[in-house]
């Protein structure tokens, strides 16, 4: 009996002594190179729990697995459990892959180091929509349209420079309300194309009908000018809208293409960056004043306020994790353009690159 005891407490006595040394130094030196980061963002640990399955094998060599669990009440916090199962009796490591802690829109999370890899690169991207069978995006230094699936695939290139029909001349923005027309701003062709959702080229919108002077004098255009279409957007009635660069100013068509008139700004809004059709107004953005202008469906003035813009969060980046990598994503791939979301994936875009992000949180209005 005693022989037993002795090799039963022998036995123990060389599992402990052969504890794992090497990958509790290593989970400390994790845990000590976040300690800053943990305490900064008011981070406890509030139970660390050390699970160790230990074998030996004939050799003596012992193995281990160690799982290390954090908690934070209010925060989100990607598990760092790492288990390896022993093979062939050898040492099983724990490999835990480089993260970053990052905190955006009370959210805190680690995240990849590494940033996400483009669905598709432009030379200068200028719009995206979403459209029937993908997303439609426009490229104004390749005189381009593009069609991609949800996949990510691209499907239809159309377009190319020239004056022809669907040939483009620096595609500025587009627009659609069901995806079955594509309205787009060939800006330098001074032109809105019609095209169908597979980018064929149905007809064209001009103002060479813009010569009714209007009551009260809101709406007068001469037909004889020339006019910059750069941006546009479509009311839920299908009335298009067409920000004209060069006389400062709103025209209007009807969902038939009929011209309905020109509104001009009453006041000075610098370059328009962005433009939005409400429900019963028009909004523009302008970052050169920082400063949002506001029209009435009819092309009433309806007034302009003072805004800050946070390119970050109207991207809605910070629903995946990549929101600690903005500052680099624009640096590489120029300003952001537009997002767009569907289901659980948002599409983002900047001048040169699209992206397709999984979604990690839910949008508040949701």
């Amino acid at each position: 009996m005693n022989v037993i005891y002795h090799h039963i407490n022998g036995y123990i006595r060389v599992q402990i002594a052969a504890c794992t040394i090497k990958a509790c130094l290593r989970y400390f030196l994790v845990l000590h190179r976040n300690k800053d980061v943990h305490h900064s963002s008011s981070i406890k640990i509030s139970h660390l729990w050390f699970l160790v399955l230990f074998s030996i094998a004939q050799n003596g060599v012992v193995s281990a697995n160690i799982g290390v669990r954090l908690h934070e009440p209010d925060s989100v916090v990607s598990q760092m459990t790492a288990q390896s199962t022993p093979q062939n009796t050898a040492e099983s490591t724990v490999d835990i892959p480089p993260l970053d802690f990052v905190r955006s829109q009370e959210t805190s999370y680690y995240l990849p180091q590494k940033n996400p890899i483009p669905v598709a690169t432009f030379t200068q991207a200028s719009a995206m929509i979403k459209g029937m069978d993908g997303f439609i995006v426009s490229d104004k230094a390749e005189h381009k349209i593009y069609l991609f699936n949800s996949d990510g695939k691209l499907l239809i290139e159309a377009g190319g420079h020239g004056a022809g029909v669907q040939s483009f001349h620096a595609p500025s923005d587009i627009a659609s309300n069901n995806g079955l027309k594509i309205y787009v701003a060939d800006k330098e062709n001074g032109r809105i194309q019609i095209l169908d959702h597979q980018l064929h080229y149905l007809s064209s919108l001009d103002i060479t009908r813009a010569n009714v002077d209007y009551a009260m004098g809101l709406d007068s255009f001469s037909a004889t000018r020339s006019w910059t279409p750069e941006k546009i957007c479509l009311l839920d009635s299908g009335h298009l809208q067409v920000w004209d660069a060069q006389a400062k100013g709103i025209h209007r068509f009807n969902s038939k293409g009929d011209y309905l008139g020109f509104s001009a700004l009453s006041e000075a809004m610098g370059r328009i960056n962005f433009m939005y059709c409400k429900a019963d107004y028009i909004e523009l953005y302008s970052t050169q004043s920082q400063k949002i202008a506001r029209m009435s469906i009819n092309g009433l003035w309806l007034g302009s306020y003072d805004f800050t813009q946070d390119r970050a969060y109207e991207s809605n980046i910070f629903l995946t994790t990549y929101a600690g990598r903005w500052d680099e994503l624009e640096e590489k791939y120029g300003r952001w353009v537009h997002s767009t979301m569907e289901e659980s994936q948002l599409w983002i875009l900047f001048e040169q690159a699209l992206f397709s992000l999984d979604v990690i949180q839910k949008q508040d209005n949701e």
